[in-house]
């Protein structure tokens, strides 16, 4: 019997993912918790001319360069004016360093597979978006967004500067 148990909790474990939650004009994103690597409070931007309009420009904390996406401004959501209270969520996709700027960190919430539902074509652009899914997280509805393609298709266009 309790070999039964384990294995089932084994299992959960495996159909379970672990989100980290953050809020962009009050509504609530998520991203994996493996495709983060840091959480940084925000420091001077250095404007890059020329760049995606959602990149912000670049910053170099410990002697790394890092682009900044204001995540705001490519989902064409409100940008908040006390930017003071803003994090910036750190990727590594690929050795590509980006911080993504949100309003606030809220936690990490773990749901399982079954409870992410895959969106219609109605939301973020349809099935080129970057909703990879919404869950229902308590009362809550979850946007997780596709952050590996907001650098890709960003990307295209700060290389060919």
């Amino acid at each position: 019997m309790a070999l039964e148990m384990k294995k089932e909790a084994v299992e959960n474990d495996i159909n379970e993912i672990e989100i980290m939650e953050f809020t962009i004009d009050g509504d609530l994103f998520g991203i994996r918790v493996e495709q983060v690597r840091e959480i940084m409070m925000p420091s001077s931007v250095r404007e890059i001319p020329l760049s995606h309009p959602a990149v912000e420009g670049v910053f170099k904390p410990r002697d790394t360069v890092i682009t900044v996406i204001n995540l705001p401004r490519y989902l064409n959501l409100e940008e908040e004016n006390n930017s003071e209270r803003n994090l910036f969520i750190v990727t590594d996709f690929k050795g590509r360093l980006s911080a993504f700027r949100v309003h606030t960190v809220v936690g990490i919430d773990r749901i399982t597979e079954e409870a992410l539902q895959k969106p219609d074509k109605t939301i973020y652009g349809g099935g080129e978006g970057v909703v990879v899914g919404l869950a229902q997280c308590e009362n809550r509805l979850l946007t997780i967004l596709d952050f590996e393609k907001i650098v890709a298709e960003i990307s295209v266009d700060t290389d060919t500067l």
